[in-house]
């Protein structure tokens, strides 16, 4: 949007028509979405293989992160809250 005052333009000013128009063109559907990744799998098929592939990885080593922290807090370890060993000794 420009950064014009409408006082000097007041014939650009917006309207109920555009803005209606602006806001369904800025929130595409999720069905559009959709279709336009299809399209772009379609293009360009090792892009998308590879980034499947780095999806996949980052899944694969999120899980055992996840797992060890939750497992941690269920068996009523003590996280430290942030002190060191020695700090807990005295």
């Amino acid at each position: 949007m420009s950064s014009i005052p409408s006082k000097a333009m007041p014939h650009a000013a917006p309207t109920a028509e555009t803005e209606a128009a602006e806001t369904a063109a800025a929130s595409p559907t999720l069905s559009d979405r959709a279709a336009g990744l299809a399209e772009l799998v379609r293009e360009h098929p090792k892009t998308a293989i590879a980034a499947g592939a780095i999806l996949a990885a980052g899944a694969a080593a999120a899980i055992p992160l996840a797992r060890s922290r939750s497992r941690g807090r269920a068996n009523g370890a003590d996280t430290g809250g942030g002190q060191s060993k020695k700090a807990k000794k005295s």
